[in-house]
């Protein structure tokens, strides 16, 4: 690796905020030659906790169902949020839309260029690790590593600008993707997407190889580190998104073997759910500031469709969702105050939940398929994870049913157990895209409601318009053509 190219990555890319790094050493050696020296790349740069504390989407939080607008009788507090009433509506070029009205977010909602700074941060030391000296397994564990956030980053970009991999308007092989960019030269070219397809297979390409160095190359670090069992979390959301059953139970068992732990809500003494440091918690897979600065918790908070979803006695629903005392409501407009998530909470995470759901819906797609032993398989893990959610006194353990009932109650559980974590708005898409709705108050009293339509063109994120000025070679998602309207 030439000195020149290294330097040009660093001034290209922001990684000169790499202080230890570049403080600890002279001009003369800039260019990295041990193996250490890309693993102060990729810890302090690439990962998604610690470079620069960028959100992966925020903007999502305002678009699913989980969302509602709660209007506050103080007009500097709605005039301060309203202006991502776009996100919120569902508008074409949203970005352009929300810094038309003075949105203070409208910098991390472009967070398709804050994915390739980080991609590129990640293809840097995949390019140049192989030729620095160093410890080799130690090159093997960084390797590894790089390999799964590369793998994350697409996977994120993918379901965000493109249609579904299983979707009823296109086949993986025909929808356009995202463009596959695998090395760190920084070069000014334009570069076509690649199709939905090709994204995925690379994204499986990636987790093999992080798989294959991770398990060789196991290390007991804290949960800042992406691992193996990291690697086969990912590898089992990335597989149910595909549809393809088996491979999503295999590697959710994987994780749930070497990471079964699930708290339990009835005693956890106030210990957050959504934390590093809960017991669940498998990897950091995103910064704390998913919410800050987009009025959620704020102007949106938590929707009575989402509310309702909830049985009374569950421990999520009392510990986390509260019903705004009469008293309070001239201090919080919202009908509910949630503590799941605040704006100064900690990180978000992989838990070990979410490995129990994805074997378990997997497993419910394998007893519809005529795999009858499958069933069990996915009630013992529904039942498993909703005996921490309740108390001892309240748990009502489920009961085998056809397989459509079956997969409806785990999406619904899904749903209550990983509600503002970031994923309803892809389990929305994988659904089948649904319609849904949205009711924007700008004021008291005032409600308009706004519709996405089944298959909405706004299921699949516009390309952010300064991101289509450099690279022309991109074709932009198709989107509604006129202003979004209430109805």
């Amino acid at each position: 690796m030439k000195k020149l190219f290294f330097i040009t990555i660093l001034a290209a890319t922001g990684l000169t905020s790499c202080k230890k790094f570049l403080e600890e050493r002279s001009l003369s050696d800039m260019t990295p030659t041990k193996v250490t020296d890309f693993g102060d790349i990729l810890h302090s740069e690439a990962y998604p906790a610690s470079s620069g504390n960028d959100p992966l989407f925020p903007m999502l939080y305002l678009m699913d169902d989980d969302a509602e607008t709660y209007p506050s009788d103080d007009p500097n507090t709605v005039a301060q949020y309203i202006g991502n009433a776009p996100a919120f509506t569902w508008q074409a070029d949203f970005i352009e839309a929300c810094k038309l009205a003075s949105s203070n977010s409208v910098s991390i909602f472009n967070v398709y260029t804050s994915s390739y700074v980080r991609l590129l941060k990640v293809n840097v030391v995949l390019q140049g690790i192989d030729k620095a000296s160093g410890d080799p397994g130690e090159r093997d564990w960084i390797k590894g590593q790089a390999y799964g956030l590369r793998a994350y980053y697409y996977f994120n970009l993918v379901n965000l600008y493109s249609l579904p991999y299983k979707n009823a308007l296109a086949a993986p092989d025909k929808a356009p993707g995202v463009p596959l960019r695998l090395d760190g030269n920084v070069i000014e070219e334009e570069i076509p997407r690649n199709t939905v397809k090709e994204v995925f297979a690379q994204i499986r390409k990636d987790l093999d190889s992080s798989i294959r160095l991770l398990e060789k190359e196991k290390r007991q670090r804290n949960n800042f580190f992406f691992t193996d069992v990291c690697a086969h979390f990912l590898a089992s959301r990335v597989a149910l998104y595909m549809e393809d059953w088996g491979a999503a139970v295999n590697h959710a068992n994987y994780v749930i073997n070497a990471h079964p732990q699930l708290m339990d809500l009835a005693n956890a003494n106030g210990t957050p759910l959504v934390s590093r440091n809960n017991v669940e918690s498998i990897w950091v897979s995103a910064s704390q500031k998913e919410v800050d600065n987009t009025g959620f918790l704020a102007f949106f908070d938590v929707s009575h469709s989402l509310y309702d979803a909830f049985e009374p006695t569950d421990q999520r629903l009392q510990q986390f969702i509260m019903v705004t005392p009469p008293e309070l409501k001239w201090f919080i407009p919202s009908d509910f105050i949630q503590s799941k998530l605040l704006d100064n909470t900690d990180f978000l995470c992989f838990r070990s939940a979410e490995a129990y759901l994805n074997r378990a819906e997997a497993n419910i797609q394998l007893y519809k398929n005529g795999d009858g032993a499958a069933a069990q398989k996915a009630l013992e893990d529904l039942n498993i994870l909703r005996a921490k959610r309740f108390s001892a006194a309240d748990f009502q353990p489920w009961a085998i049913q056809p397989a459509d009932q079956m997969l409806k109650a785990c999406r619904e559980e899904r749903r209550r157990e990983l509600f503002f974590e970031g994923h309803r708005w892809f389990d929305l898409r994988r659904y089948g895209m649904p319609a849904i709705e949205h009711i924007l108050r700008r004021a008291p009293g005032m409600a308009e409601i706004y519709e996405l339509k089944e298959n909405d063109p706004q299921y699949v994120l516009p390309i952010p318009r300064d991101v289509m000025e450099r690279n022309r070679a991109l074709v932009q998602n198709p989107q509604i053509t006129s202003l979004r309207l209430p109805k």
